[in-house]
């Protein structure tokens, strides 16, 4: 979903602009405007892709409006709708995406719209390569550096263990006897604090190796893990991308698939941990409400054979349960 806001001091101009966006799947505006102080508030809380600005408007040009706004957000897509072709020229040493004369065409704004997704797909892709560290953990747990997987070769299993209760619980601090009664509770209390202090040994010593930007940080009684920029982990990416589907009602398909690709299994399921039970079944209802929305849109919009139907059967046939779901959506 592309989250676009557009600015034009001709109110008529604006709405009709706004219209024409909001019927192009996968395009969400999230704030239309005339006033540019309004425009730049709406910029610093919001995460946008985006912004259409009219270059000639009375108070501030264009221009110099995009110019403020790229200091706020220097990732920020830039389009300029205008009049006059005069200053095709300025426009385009800010790097703007693109340039569309006024009035504008509806036929002209998927061009727009997929050049946006094309720059913001390189952009993403360079910064992948440069720095980002993923751990996924929906079917086997795995640490890649970009798309590229690390091997780790964890010395005790309650190494590894430890190291995913860490990411677990990534937003919490942990305390110290919650650890020793999680993984060494048959052991005598002095026996079980230096096996804990050994594990963690264990696991700096990995990070260090894979030269990854996290720390496992400890205070007194507590410990904690420190993800640094550049850190994702794949099952907290998928929850907050399936709840926000969900919240939205429009489908777009390029969005479900993109979110559903993610989910190749249950969580650490390999691993089979008693105390992951609760996140498990948590991510598979979202996954499973996701695959309930998307295959009733597909079968009310496509035919049963379309192309976006079988890829919907390959990617959901490793469960029993979503592919009774789709069997169940195409007698319907």
């Amino acid at each position: 979903m592309l989250h676009i806001a557009i600015i034009d001091d001709e109110h008529l101009a604006l709405q009709y602009l706004y219209l024409l966006l909001n019927k192009i799947e996968g395009v969400q505006v999230t704030g239309k405007y005339i006033d540019a102080g309004d425009l730049i508030q709406h910029v610093q809380v919001t995460d946008l892709d985006a912004v259409f600005i009219d270059i000639h408007m009375p108070v501030i040009k264009g221009t110099d409006l995009a110019e403020q706004l790229l200091d706020i957000k220097p990732s920020l897509h830039i389009v300029f709708v205008t009049a006059y072709d005069k200053y095709a020229v300025k426009a385009f040493e800010l790097n703007a995406v693109d340039y569309i004369l006024k009035p504008v065409k509806q036929e002209r704004l998927p061009v727009t719209i997929q050049r946006i997704k094309e720059r913001k797909a390189v952009e993403q892709e360079i910064a992948t390569c440069k720095s980002s560290f993923v751990i996924k953990d929906l079917g086997v747990l795995q640490i890649y550096h970009g798309n590229k997987w690390i091997e780790v070769k964890w010395r005790t299993s309650k190494a590894k263990e430890l190291f995913a209760y860490f990411i677990h619980n990534h937003q919490n601090t942990i305390r110290k006897s919650e650890l020793i009664d999680l993984l060494w509770s048959n052991l005598p209390w002095e026996k079980a604090n230096a096996q804990l202090y050994t594990a963690i040994y264990q696991i700096r010593k990995v990070i260090r190796q894979i030269d990854a930007p996290i720390k496992i940080v400890s205070q007194k009684e507590f410990y904690q893990i420190d993800m640094g920029d550049g850190i994702q982990i794949q099952s907290h990416e998928f929850k907050l991308d399936a709840q926000y589907l969900l919240k939205e009602n429009k489908v777009d398909v390029e969005q479900y698939f993109a979110v559903l690709e993610v989910y190749g299994g249950e969580y650490l399921a390999e691993l089979n941990y008693s105390w992951a039970a609760a996140e498990r079944k948590m991510l598979k209802d979202l996954w499973v409400k996701l695959i309930n929305k998307f295959s009733e849109h597909l079968h009310l919009h496509e035919e049963p054979a379309s192309y976006n139907i079988s890829k919907m059967k390959d990617l959901t046939g490793f469960d029993i349960k979503a592919t009774d779901i789709l069997k169940e959506k195409s007698r319907v």
